[in-house]
């Protein structure tokens, strides 16, 4: 299980610093949140992810899945997802992602098709076909919903698991907190820790996540 840690730029040296030292694995770059989008600032502090030996994940998240406007976001994508490990664009911004996934492709880079549910998690067949559309666009699929009972982080799982290959599953919210940590064992690859202020509901702190970590899959 690779631990990912979301960053706003506020700080962001210093918590890239601290995210490092605690364990994280990857750091996602939320340059929707960024007090400056223009392309140089932001491909500086990807750089500096690089340079720190963590891989990365862009994501420009649109506001209509939980994130703010950006007015230059596709150019940011088109510029800077070869030199990331990871994008991440929205299954619903399909013309968008079909054009960050050529030049991810051709950069030997990972694309990631995400779907987002603040309110609820959808019936099985959705969450299936869900993937099933991501992995159609060649992208590994990340479905984040929001989990109102312990079935629904169940629901979410089982689902997942019945497709073979990498995939990030992530059940939101107090009663979905149990998927961080055993989706691993359903196929979910990465998982998204805290550092500070959590930017998704349920996030576990980072410190937390390295140890559970440890104790269960070491």
């Amino acid at each position: 299980m690779l631990i990912a840690v979301p960053l706003t730029d506020e700080n962001f040296k210093e918590n890239l610093t601290k995210a490092k030292d605690l364990g994280a694995d990857l750091i996602e770059l939320r340059v929707d949140t960024f007090s400056r989008t223009d392309v140089e600032y932001v491909r500086d502090l990807l750089l500096s992810v690089k340079d720190e030996g963590l891989k990365t994940i862009l994501t420009v998240r649109d506001p209509k899945e939980g994130g703010k406007q950006v007015h230059n976001r596709e150019d940011l994508f088109i510029k800077l997802s070869p030199e990331s490990d990871f994008t991440d664009v929205e299954l619903m911004s399909l013309d968008l992602l079909r054009r960050v996934k050529k030049i991810v492709k051709e950069a030997g880079k990972d694309l990631i098709a995400s779907f987002h549910d603040f309110e609820r998690t959808p019936p099985v067949w959705v969450i299936k076909e869900i993937i099933r559309k991501a992995l159609n666009e060649g992208a590994i699929p990340k479905v984040s919903v929001m989990a109102n009972s312990y079935e629904d982080c169940a629901k979410l799982l089982c689902a997942g698991a019945s497709f073979p290959g990498r995939k990030i599953l992530i059940a939101m919210g107090k009663e979905g907190m149990v998927s961080r940590v055993a989706g691993y064992v359903f196929g979910s690859f990465i998982s998204y820790a805290s550092l500070g202020k959590a930017l998704a509901p349920g996030q576990i702190p980072l410190e937390e996540m390295v140890k559970i970590r440890e104790l269960l899959y070491s």
